[in-house]
């Protein structure tokens, strides 16, 4: 069992806190630029009979911002026996194949927000698969489990004084697939394709439009078992795709590794897709008729959109240890819809793919923070309380570099350069820039279990008005016991 301690506290200058200082924490931070936060953990593992183990953490804390408040950060029991796991509870999860200190996160999950409690099964690690020699392995899981974020959302929908519009008691769910190839102790190299589908369904609509002209004080989505089923296997015949079936999404990935014996290497793609079109190469197609149907596009459209990134590794000892490059491109999302009755076209086509934003349930985000990448700027940005993103159709390059300089001195470095189009519903007047930084440095005295101290600093500059230009210093004091 391992008690633990971490303090932060930030001091800044600008509109916000330092971007860096607040993505990919796993909820833990604020955009305040003053702002403090101290958490404590226990966590655990214990060996049952045969075979069996269980892993357990409980982490609260306290955070001083301009709204300070205790939080509950992780709770769990996870039961595990060899590699199969049964998980209940709420508790930090990163995003698959990305580095977790240097990526910009992966684009369905990335560990941007707090953590969403569930229930969830599945395998725990890569598995191999019987009777093929060895080469071929695979892992996966399914979830379910619910948003916590009513008040929140609550909140947002009184300040913005548009009517009190917003949707509550959202529930989840997740469950993806990987496969991978190759024997990394027999062939250095291994190549991995998999599929991840998350959904936000259920809940309940306040003063919301769920049809044309019909605005309806409180209306319960669909959240019994059949809806639970809708989650799990979400397809639906032509013309059925109904937006009370949830905000469905996700992406597929593909990777390269090569496992050297004093360094390695990882080439990887995620693409993210909000409907059909993004996931299969399919378009929707209706004429003025009323006909509709399924038209397969496939790699012809949209395919460009995705993170691209290299991670290389270095030997433990050198200077820089890890060094990640990243492309991140969402300006297709199927292009512009294609659909107007007051004029004379002849079909109407399915675009305009909104990534993360939703009709119903706003945006894919958790108390204001995507849950998917941070790139495309976080509702809780939104100056008009709005609960939807402004700008989802970016082009980013990053670079993110960490290793150590003197024993126990490390450091980590994170430079992003993204460029924002808006959405193709609301473009933005202007083409905005948005640079981000961060110098990061830490010292640690003693062995593991000593006393760990930080200091970082981070820039933001933009030339808009979505991150405004921000700068922040961050000091983080930690430390672990070992109780048994």
């Amino acid at each position: 069992m391992v008690f633990g301690f971490e303090s932060a506290g930030l001091l800044g200058k600008g509109a916000h806190a330092p971007f860096w200082h607040t993505s990919n924490r796993q909820g833990l931070s604020s955009i305040e630029k003053e702002s403090g936060l101290m958490h404590f953990a226990v966590l655990g593992n214990m060996s049952l009979l045969n075979g069996m183990e269980v892993d357990y953490g409980l982490d609260f804390g306290a955070e001083a911002s301009s709204k300070s408040n205790m939080f509950l950060h992780q709770l769990y029991v996870d039961l595990r026996y060899k590699r199969i796991g049964l998980d209940v509870g709420m508790q930090e999860r990163w995003g698959e194949l990305k580095n977790r200190a240097l990526s910009t996160g992966g684009l369905t999950w990335s560990g941007n927000s707090k953590p969403i409690p569930q229930l969830r099964i599945g395998l725990t690690d890569f598995t191999g698969i019987p009777f093929l020699g060895g080469w071929f392995s695979f892992k996966g899981h399914v979830s379910y489990g619910r948003l916590t974020d009513d008040k929140w959302r609550k909140s947002q929908a009184e300040w913005a004084n548009n009517g009190d519009r917003y949707t509550d008691g959202l529930l989840f769910h997740s469950k993806d697939f990987f496969l991978r190839f190759g024997d990394a102790s027999r062939f250095p190299l291994e190549a991995t394709i998999g599929l991840e589908m998350y959904s936000v369904f259920g809940g309940t609509l306040h003063n919301r439009e769920l049809n044309k002209d019909d605005i309806i004080d409180e209306y319960r989505l669909p959240s019994g078992p059949d809806a639970y089923l809708t989650a799990l296997l979400p397809f639906n015949d032509v013309g059925n795709q109904g937006k009370e079936n949830g905000n469905i999404l996700g992406s597929w990935h593909l990777s390269f590794d090569y496992h050297g014996q004093e360094w390695g290497a990882r080439a990887y793609y995620e693409h993210f897709y909000e409907d059909h079109s993004s996931l299969l190469g399919i378009e929707y197609k209706s004429d003025l008729e009323g006909n509709n149907d399924f038209i397969f596009y496939g790699f012809r459209r949209n395919w460009f959109d995705g993170l691209w990134g290299i991670e290389v590794n270095l030997k433990e000892s050198w200077p820089v240890r890890n060094v990640v490059l990243e492309v991140l491109n969402t300006r297709g999302q199927c292009g512009p819809i294609c659909k107007d009755s007051f004029y004379p076209v002849q079909e109407g086509v399915d675009g305009r793919d909104g990534m993360y934003n939703h009709e119903l349930y706003d945006s894919y985000s958790m108390s204001g923070y995507n849950i998917g990448s941070p790139i495309l700027i976080s509702p809780v940005y939104n100056k008009d309380y709005n609960q939807r993103l402004r700008s989802n159709r970016v082009l980013m390059y990053h670079l993110g570099i960490d290793g150590s300089w003197a024993d126990k001195w490390e450091y980590r470095a994170l430079f992003t350069n993204t460029t924002h189009w808006g959405t193709y519903d609301d473009p933005l007047n202007e083409i905005q820039r948005v640079t981000s930084c961060l110098l990061e440095g830490s010292y640690r005295i003693g062995d593991e279990y000593g006393w760990k101290i930080g200091l970082s600093v981070g820039f933001d500059f933009n030339d808009g008005d979505l991150l405004g230009n921000n700068t922040g210093v961050m000091v983080t004091l930690s430390k672990l016991w070992k109780i048994l």
